[in-house]
């Protein structure tokens, strides 16, 4: 039995005029404005919540056509990038200058098969990366353009997460059916390595901090958590207390990984770990649904999403001591 630590849940509902079919699959924060985003597949669009407060407030739905996936927020260049069903990116813009400010400005297709599933944007390339889930390669799109760039062809299936290390200037892309870590150069747009994992992880989502080079793999189906060392290029650590699951992030403010393992054997938690080398440090259970994590640095909350009494919310709960 794993270690939990058991927190009140805050919920912040999604108005019943926004409900349709299905819910979330990623949210990321804009920690600048105060500002959460979630891709909802339910409301068919992009819910905006106000998080400045420790309550979160449901602002409005940016509707669009298409299933939603991956979301990264561009802050340097005010906008919010969203892989969409059909391998597709939508842009939003979120200056507050703008007229157009909280609409759909741009849809760029990349002619895929399946979904535009997870996403990354590096600022220095001004690039956003999509893994196109089962068509085997990533899309490469011109951030300040929305042009397409290319393709990386030669990949695993089921490509899940993409993640930036500064550090060697590679992006690091999961594929779940390949059970490996393709290593890509930004600069030149081309498949550099391909890391077998070794063990069953299958990895989804992936999580880097930046100044050790520990990556955290999210375990698609078996209830472990991967340490990945992106210097060595190997495991470091197989983590049995928590697994299973979707989501991962790291927040460099607080030392802090936090996955989000809706499929683990003991019911749905946010797994929490921290150090270097990186270690467990808790679980905090959740809900049905909670397959994506992000942090609030000023209100120092996790925020998930989540299905409560059969509508689509927004759950959060205080960063455990």
């Amino acid at each position: 039995m794993s270690h939990t630590t058991s927190v009140p849940l805050r919920h912040a509902l999604v108005p019943d005029s926004a409900v349709g079919v299905k819910f979330c699959d990623t949210i990321e924060i804009d920690q600048e404005a105060h500002r959460l985003y979630a891709g909802d597949n339910w409301a068919g669009g992009v819910d905006v919540f106000d998080i400045a407060t420790p309550e979160a407030k449901y602002v409005k739905t940016i509707k669009t056509k298409g299933g939603f996936y991956g979301i990264a927020v561009a802050k340097d260049l005010n906008k919010v990038f969203v892989g969409l069903a059909a391998g597709a990116i939508g842009v939003i813009d979120i200056d507050p200058a703008s007229p157009t400010m909280d609409t759909f400005v741009a849809r760029t297709e990349f002619g895929a098969r399946s979904s535009a599933d997870l996403i990354e944007y590096v600022p220095g390339h001004r690039k956003v990366y999509a893994g196109m889930h089962g068509d085997r390669y990533v899309g490469v799109l011109d951030a300040v353009t929305h042009t397409v760039l290319g393709r990386i062809e030669g990949l695993g299936g089921n490509l899940e997460q993409p993640r930036y290390y500064p550090a060697d200037g590679m992006l690091y892309v999961a594929s779940r059916t390949a059970n490996a870590l393709h290593q890509i150069d930004p600069t030149t747009d081309t498949l550099v390595r391909t890391f077998e994992i070794g063990v069953p992880c299958n990895p989804n989502g992936v999580a880097i901090n930046p100044k050790t080079g520990q990556a955290l793999l999210v375990s698609d189906n078996d209830q472990i958590t991967v340490v990945w060392d992106l210097k060595e290029q190997k495991i470091v650590s197989v983590i049995e207390e928590s697994g299973a699951g979707d989501g991962a992030i790291y927040d460099p403010t607080i030392d802090r990984f936090f996955a989000a393992h809706s499929e683990f054997a003991d019911g749905p938690v946010i797994g929490i770990f921290g150090g270097d080398p990186v270690r467990f440090l808790t679980n905090v259970p959740t809900q049905r649904g909670a397959s994506w994590v992000a942090y609030d640095r000023t209100n120092r909350l996790v925020y998930a999403q989540a299905i409560q009494a059969g509508t689509p919310a927004l759950i959060s709960f205080p960063l455990p001591g």
